[in-house]
């Protein structure tokens, strides 16, 4: 595991903040590597933009229902059958 780069614009925050913060960028993608941090301050709020070894790419987007799909194989089997008996609409 290599070191996190942390960057912090606007005012100091503690060391303790910042390990809460690496912390939680592990948590967010626990099977991505957390490569940087840039922490800006806005009085009492901090804007967080986390960097990952690897981007979040989505492999594919459906909606069926009220339902949005980001993996098809992530459905059980049948809720595979249903999407795939789905006839589209013509309009």
């Amino acid at each position: 595991m290599q070191d996190i780069e942390v960057t912090v614009h606007g005012g100091p925050i503690t060391d303790e903040e910042v390990q809460m913060y690496i912390k939680r960028g592990r948590l967010n993608q626990p099977h991505n590597e957390l490569i940087g941090i840039i922490i800006t301050i806005d009085s009492d709020y901090a804007d967080i933009d986390y960097k990952y070894a690897r981007p979040l790419v989505p492999q594919r987007f459906a909606i069926s229902g009220d339902m949005l799909i980001e993996d098809f194989n992530s459905l059980n089997d049948a809720k595979q059958a249903e999407y795939l008996d789905k006839i589209p609409n013509s309009i």
